[in-house]
């Protein structure tokens, strides 16, 4: 029976029974990528930027028209960016509006004197691509 059998345990650590095991981890792992193509995509169309330029919180459709992208990838992509706690939502008539967080403002800005947009750039442009390539050669 499998529910008392020990399943991979780690040195140290209590095995876990395999009904009783949840794969956090490795879901994590396989979704790690959303998370870097969503700061990849933020930072190339330059949302940070508009919305550090604007001074105020902008719709979903400023943002779009700003950055030249539909109306629905933007309002996708925002959702995820708030998820990721990099921008701020405000209500306002039923209707929602962003703006940066401060790690956001700081890091994920071109003009700010730490900003990782530089670092961002690589990793998107080379580093990702070359993951490609490598899962070619397998």
């Amino acid at each position: 029976m499998a529910e008392g059998r020990d399943v991979g345990s780690t040195q140290g650590e209590p095995s876990a029974p395999a009904t009783d095991m949840y794969p956090r981890k490795i879901l994590e792992y396989m979704e790690g990528f959303l998370i870097s193509k969503t700061v990849f995509t933020s930072c190339e169309l330059g949302v940070f930027d508009v919305l550090l330029a604007a001074e105020r919180p902008l719709s979903a459709e400023e943002i779009s028209q700003a950055v030249g992208a539909s109306l629905d990838g933007m309002q996708r992509l925002l959702a995820a960016c708030t998820g990721l706690q990099l921008l701020n939502t405000h209500w306002d008539n039923r209707q929602v509006f962003y703006s940066n967080t401060e790690q956001s403002r700081i890091f994920l800005t071109r003009s700010s004197p730490l900003s990782l947009y530089q670092s961002i750039q690589y990793s998107s442009r080379t580093i990702y691509l070359c993951w490609h390539y490598l899962t070619d050669a397998v």
